[in-house]
């Protein structure tokens, strides 16, 4: 499926639903918890970041995981029976992935600012 979704051959709803959707799950769920302990996800991360040692390589691995899932939902949005979905998940796309840089602007730059 993997490679299919490289190559931008895999059926969008495949990657979406098979690969996005447990991702983003996971991601929600850790911030569920982290808004019923009081504790900010933005500053957890930030924390986590910058002084637990490897969290910085922990941070990196996911967020490689949900760029390569970014790219594989691109590449395969037009793999779908009404253009209506690809305009729609690349929307989506969009706005994932410039929540996810501003983020990590503000991880990197909060301890200098």
């Amino acid at each position: 499926m993997l490679r299919k979704a490289w190559r931008g051959e895999e059926r969008f709803w495949k990657v979406w639903w098979l690969l996005g959707v447990p991702i983003h799950l996971v991601w929600w769920f850790v911030y569920l918890d982290l808004w019923t302990s009081g504790v900010t996800p933005e500053t957890f991360l930030l924390i986590t970041v910058w002084f637990w040692p490897g969290m910085l390589g922990v941070f990196a691995v996911c967020s490689a995981l949900y760029l390569l899932w970014c790219a594989l939902a691109w590449r395969c949005a037009g793999n779908v029976d009404r253009r209506v979905w690809t305009i729609l998940a690349r929307v989506l796309i969009g706005v994932g992935l410039g929540s996810f840089l501003t983020e990590c602007a503000l991880i990197v730059t909060a301890p200098f600012a």
